[in-house]
């Protein structure tokens, strides 16, 4: 090999180095994966509104929030956000409890968090688990409005 060639392949090397630097630093979420990062913080606080009462969207947002750190687990995504009979909100997320390859193999965990009216957290609790790939089992085995 001559000096040129060894140098374009350091160049190369170098630069693969410095994205993959980039994109840990960057948390490396490019979002191809479908899979909500929970390395973003969020004050709570600021998505509450001035009036105390939080809305849909809010509810959603607190989930989103605070779901990782109060499960354990990392976030999948937020499945579904109701009203709780006048009192408060009943969020649904999703979280990886095992990570598998591929990814069709992930154990989901599905939990309930209950919101109170002006967003603090009331309780929450698993509503079953499933693998990520079983879509016939989730509408099966899964009935959140029992809990």
């Amino acid at each position: 090999m001559t000096d040129s060639t060894n140098d374009s392949e350091t160049d190369e090397f170098d630069d693969v180095v410095d994205r993959l630097s980039a994109a840990v630093a960057g948390g490396g979420d490019d979002g191809s994966s479908g899979q909500t990062g929970t390395a973003e913080t969020v004050d709570v606080g600021e998505i509450i509104d001035s009036d105390g009462d939080i809305g849909l969207y809010d509810a959603r947002d607190i989930g989103r929030a605070i779901a990782g750190d109060l499960i354990g687990s990392p976030l999948d995504g937020i499945v579904e956000v109701g009203e709780q009979d006048d009192d408060g909100w009943r969020v649904v997320a999703e979280v990886v409890e095992r990570t598998a390859v591929p990814d069709t193999q992930d154990i989901l965990g599905r939990y309930v968090i209950s919101l109170e009216l002006d967003g603090t957290v009331h309780g929450y609790g698993r509503a079953g688990r499933y693998r990520r790939g079983s879509v016939e089992t989730q509408s099966e085995i899964f009935s959140t409005e029992d809990r």
